[in-house]
């Protein structure tokens, strides 16, 4: 991909555990963002556990989408907190990390849609639009909040149907995973996702740490990302 140096660089983090046949349609995803200054980190979150005919399988299929991102396997097994904690000190220079799952496809202009709001209200995450995979009329979050036990409480119904009722950028105090843009320098500083927090609790614990630090977490919708 080319790089234009007059952008903030973007690292996006694919995590991979036990990635089914969806995961070719989010790298071609991610690979063909409209950002002019974004490398690929793919990270196999199952790696560490000796099957190496597995880390050869997606090789290949990383390779055959996406022959200039580069593969990362982990010394040992482990979901996506840790898988994209990898990141941390394995790539130098990046204004930003975009945290994704694998099986959750941006739109070509999301990357740029999400920095492009980061700079604009000086936040330090950003969450997109996500949207559902098969049917991305239906919305899945656009940010979310707490109350006051700290229960998640969602914007959106799941399932709502996308009229535009919840298209204006805000802060949230919750970016739902997915595919998060995170100020790289404020991730380093946080220490990455806590890994022994259950699957989803990660992303409320970053957040949360995010705004204790003085960071702002804010939602773009116009940058729209299908998760499966």
């Amino acid at each position: 991909m080319a790089s234009d140096r007059s952008v903030p660089p973007v690292v996006a983090v694919v995590v991979t555990c036990q990635p089914g046949p969806w995961l070719e349609e989010t790298l071609r995803a991610v690979g063909g963002q409209d950002y002019p200054n974004l490398s690929v980190l793919v990270v196999d979150g199952d790696s560490g556990d000796g099957d190496d005919a597995h880390g050869a399988d997606l090789a290949e299929r990383v390779a055959a989408v996406l022959p200039d991102a580069y593969l990362r396997r982990r010394d040992r097994p482990g979901g996506f907190a840790a898988g994209a904690n990898e990141v941390i000190g394995a790539v130098d220079g990046a204004s930003y990390f975009l945290l994704c799952h694998d099986d959750a496809a941006p739109a070509p202009d999301a990357v740029r849609l999400l920095v492009e709001e980061a700079f604009r209200a000086n936040a330090g995450i950003v969450a997109p639009k996500l949207a559902d995979w098969q049917d991305p009329d239906r919305l899945l979050a656009v940010g979310a909040t707490i109350d006051r036990v700290g229960t998640i409480q969602p914007v959106v119904e799941r399932g709502e149907l996308d009229q535009g009722q919840h298209d204006t950028a805000r802060d949230v105090f919750l970016a739902p995973g997915g595919a998060t843009l995170v100020r790289s320098d404020l991730f380093e500083a946080l220490g990455g996702y806590d890994p022994e927090l259950p699957a989803g609790g990660e992303d409320l614990d970053l957040c949360w740490r995010a705004l204790i630090a003085g960071a702002r977490v804010r939602v773009a919708p116009a940058a729209r990302v299908r998760h499966l």
